[in-house]
């Protein structure tokens, strides 16, 4: 799913295997203004990031085939996007009751910008994005 373009709006890639999650975070950040594309696999992501670049990623951790982790695993070991800021979408911690934290405390890379918990909360997701996009916190201080 692609956006209009409007000059001057921050691109956002939201990667999630559920059309019905990624529409409902694409239609809140962009009632925020922001510029958003879709996509339901790493893989399609992927392709979308080798056209345009965007300013941010919110990716879905659990997908099939290639997860959100081995993705962003590849992300951030490639020199062209490890600087892309990326934020964790996730409802793991309800599906396995398994904590998110945890997970990613264990990659050798580092960890991502910022998480949000599924179900997604428009205030929080907002200001998450916002706050990753300025640099202004922590990556804990995020969460």
């Amino acid at each position: 799913m692609e956006q209009q373009d409007v000059v001057g709006r921050k691109h956002v890639l939201v990667i999630d295997d559920e059309p019905d999650i990624s529409s409902y975070i694409a239609s809140i950040l962009e009632g925020s203004q922001y510029s958003v594309q879709t996509a339901n696999s790493a893989m399609e992501g992927e392709t979308i990031m080798r056209n345009r670049r965007p300013d941010l990623i919110l990716l879905d951790l659990m997908m099939p085939g290639r997860t959100g982790i081995q993705f962003f695993v590849r992300l951030k070991g490639n020199d062209e996007t490890k600087d892309i800021p990326l934020i964790m979408v996730t409802g793991i911690k309800d599906k396995l009751n398994i904590d998110w934290q945890e997970i990613v405390s264990k990659l050798k890379a580092r960890v991502p910008d910022g998480f949000v918990e599924k179900p997604i909360e428009p205030v929080h997701l907002m200001n998450v994005v916002e706050d990753v996009l300025t640099q202004t916190g922590q990556p804990e201080q995020r969460a």
